[in-house]
């Protein structure tokens, strides 16, 4: 194809997972492309960074390329080995086979791209990679400083600040540490807070499988639950959900109470099934892995727990909140106190297991409190965090990325 060819074709934009876990971020950025496909004209590409459960779903949505091949047994082995540490590889171009990579560039020159999306700060390798595409770049960040830390390399956060046009913050915690640690301009950040589908699209995905929860693990009918989801990492607070269990379970007596963690890689679930035994919850505390139909979970419960230490703003809490369950969070600790507020739930002093034991047990002994909680919950998503509104405003900014774009090129600069 000629370059005046390519100047002819519209240009189309390059999204960028990190990887293709069933976590929130790469789900995030799935629902994105979903509603992407269906309401904006611009052709797109996606690179995923590292493969994983849904990746196929990326691939069914658009052309998907890996920026890492799919894993050797050994690689995938070395992998758990991290993960059960707490640590995580930091790719690095070097370690990719060089032809991988040539024919990945190849593609990409054919495709026409003129803006990328980079759906998280942790891409800085994967952008450097990149730097031969010479076009604008998105970073919406999800992430605040302990992942950060975690998850990459003082260079790739320089990578990044280098490449970046502008950042998207999922909360306004984000923005926070991306100005005070980050050093990043205020005036390039915005802040759209998450979101999640409502409309007639929701249907296939919210649908139940028509499990009966309480009797896959013998709670009987009157028993309260509460419940928790998420990776488990000590980022998540899985030890500060035990702690509070162990505490409700000794003050709650009205009526049985269990609770229930969803999410988590199997070694994980046994470790914290073993932690529960330790601390002889385990006729109360379940650990149920990861599952593809949470909406069972949430509508058994009646109350969400958010123990985590830090979160951006999980799209777990309005999964629960859609579904008129209210929030329990710690204050300092991400967004979720940002959607909380004063009426859809408690937002209690950080990490104060005690006053956080309180209200979930204020919360089970009052059906009127829940109720109004778990109502005032559900409208706020409704009212402000819908996919179709939110996904506009990043369909926006990348509009509006891609008219400065053009109106630089039809300038002759660039």
């Amino acid at each position: 194809m000629t370059l005046e060819n390519m100047k002819s074709r519209p240009k189309s934009i390059l999204f960028i997972s990190h990887d293709a876990s069933r976590t929130g971020a790469p789900i995030f950025l799935l629902r994105f492309l979903r509603w992407f496909r269906e309401n904006h004209a611009a052709p797109f590409h996606i690179l995923v960074g590292k493969s994983g459960d849904i990746l196929p779903d990326f691939e069914s949505v658009g052309q998907a390329d890996l920026f890492e091949p799919r894993p050797t047994l050994v690689q995938s082995l070395s992998y758990r080995i991290l993960h059960r540490l707490h640590l995580r590889p930091h790719v690095r171009k070097a370690t990719i086979n060089p032809h991988h990579l040539e024919l990945l560039r190849r593609r990409l020159l054919k495709s026409n791209i003129g803006l990328i999306y980079s759906n998280t700060i942790t891409n800085g390798p994967i952008l450097d990679f990149l730097s031969f595409l010479n076009c604008p770049v998105i970073c919406h960040v999800h992430e605040l400083e302990y992942s950060i830390s975690v998850c990459t390399t003082p260079d790739g956060i320089e990578i990044v600040k280098k490449h970046a046009s502008c950042y998207i913050a999922a909360s306004d915690a984000v923005k926070r540490n991306l100005v005070g640690n980050l050093k990043i301009p205020v005036d390039k950040i915005c802040t759209i807070h998450g979101f999640i589908p409502l409309s007639e699209d929701r249907k296939r995905e919210v649908q139940s499988l028509g499990r009966d929860i309480r009797q896959e693990l013998g709670i009987a009918p009157e028993t309260k639950v509460v419940c928790a989801c998420g990776a488990i990492d000590p980022r998540k607070g899985p030890d500060l959900f035990l702690e509070v269990a162990r505490r409700v379970a000794g003050t709650y007596k009205i009526a049985p109470v269990h609770f229930i963690w969803v999410g988590g890689h199997p070694w994980d679930v046994k470790a914290m099934r073993m932690k529960a035994e330790s601390l002889s919850l385990q006729n109360i505390v379940h650990f149920v892995g990861q599952s593809q139909d949470v909406n069972a979970y949430y509508d058994v419960s009646d109350v969400f727990l958010l123990p985590s230490r830090e979160d951006p703003f999980p799209l777990v809490m309005l999964e629960a909140a859609w579904r008129g369950k209210p929030i329990v969070c710690f204050a300092n600790a991400g967004g979720a106190s940002e959607f909380v507020g004063r009426d859809a739930g408690f937002v209690v002093p950080a990490f104060d297991v005690d006053e956080m034991s309180r209200r979930v047990v204020d919360l089970l002994t009052s059906s009127d409190l829940r109720s109004q909680m778990g109502a005032t919950a559900k409208q706020r998503v409704l009212d402000h965090h819908d996919l179709s509104a939110g996904a506009a405003k990043i369909a926006r900014i990348i509009d509006d990325t891609l008219l400065a774009v053009e109106d630089r090129r039809d300038d002759g600069t660039n």
